[in-house]
């Protein structure tokens, strides 16, 4: 346990084995240090800080990577169920990329993730049309064992205002294991428990909270809790390496685990200390309420 505890609390001493060779701040510190020491955030690029983490010492990741699939500069903010549009010259997350520079770049990253992560855990990974078939084969490449892919369907999305194609509702969340070996680390009763005594599908239904802060790809705390209580236990370490507005730390911290996030964008990262602190609100459970996303889905057939 002492060991677990120190590479939460000391992180970035641990990272810091061996100098950014091209990294602007060597003496990388945390942003942001939760009070009570449940959750850390880091301001930096994904990659550099994850190649700096031990071996085998992550219970879950949750990641929310670059879709790469932005080509007129402006793209639809749907997180609220209201349309807006977003200036993407200024995230580079949202540019165009050849299709064999996506694939390095899920391969850089996810190659570190399956170091770090500890035997059976598993990683969940959103990600849209554009970009979650990369996601995939890279997984696939990699070794991981893809255990699902569920389908997240907003029930408030926005219609599709230039008329060129369906209404998009759904994003999709890959979730797989480091490998192929021994058992996974999945609460397969706590869930099924949840879901009123039935397997829960593949198919999660929700409807998207409104939210305070402009960010063009917020994830719902649904989601991340049903994702979070599946794939880990309190106390754990779980790790989001394009943390963006903060919501697996929000929702984390909530749950009683640790949390390590990392954000490029010096402009989100003080959103995300202020959600981790409360000041837009503060973190309620949303599973065991009146209905579940099976009963919901069923419902609106």
């Amino acid at each position: 346990m002492s060991d677990y505890l120190d590479i939460f609390e000391n992180f970035e001493s641990l990272i810091l084995a061996e100098e950014f060779s091209d990294y602007k701040e060597k003496n990388l510190q945390p942003y942001y240090f939760s009070t009570e020491k449940k959750t850390k955030l880091y301001c930096g690029d994904a990659l550099e800080i994850l190649r700096r983490v031990p071996d085998n010492c992550i219970d879950m990741i949750f990641a929310d990577p670059p879709y790469f699939g932005n080509q007129s500069g402006l793209i639809i903010n749907r997180n609220d169920g209201h349309a807006a549009t977003f200036d993407t010259q200024k995230a580079k997350w949202a540019y165009s990329m050849p299709l064999i520079q996506q694939f390095e770049f899920h391969h850089a990253w996810l190659k570190q993730a399956q170091r770090i992560l500890k035997e059976g855990s598993t990683i969940w990974i959103t990600g849209t049309y554009h970009s979650i078939g990369v996601v995939n084969v890279v997984l696939q490449d990699l070794g991981f064992k893809i255990l699902n892919d569920i389908i997240l369907h907003k029930r408030n999305a926005p219609p599709n205002f230039c008329g060129s194609c369906f209404r998009a509702v759904t994003e999709t969340m890959l979730w797989a294991k480091k490998n192929t070996r021994g058992k996974t680390k999945f609460n397969y009763k706590k869930m099924k428990e949840l879901n009123r005594g039935t397997q829960m599908k593949n198919i999660w239904e929700y409807r998207a909270e409104k939210n305070p802060f402009r960010h063009p790809a917020t994830k719902q705390p649904v989601v991340l809790e049903y994702a979070i209580l599946a794939g880990s236990n309190e106390g754990d370490l779980i790790l989001d390496p394009f943390a963006g507005s903060g919501t697996t730390g929000y929702v984390a911290q909530g749950l009683n685990r640790k949390c390590i996030m990392i954000e490029i964008d010096i402009n989100y990262c003080q959103l995300i200390k202020d959600r981790v602190e409360g000041k837009y609100g503060k973190y309620s459970r949303k599973t065991g309420a009146e209905t579940s996303f099976q009963e919901k889905t069923s419902r609106s057939r």
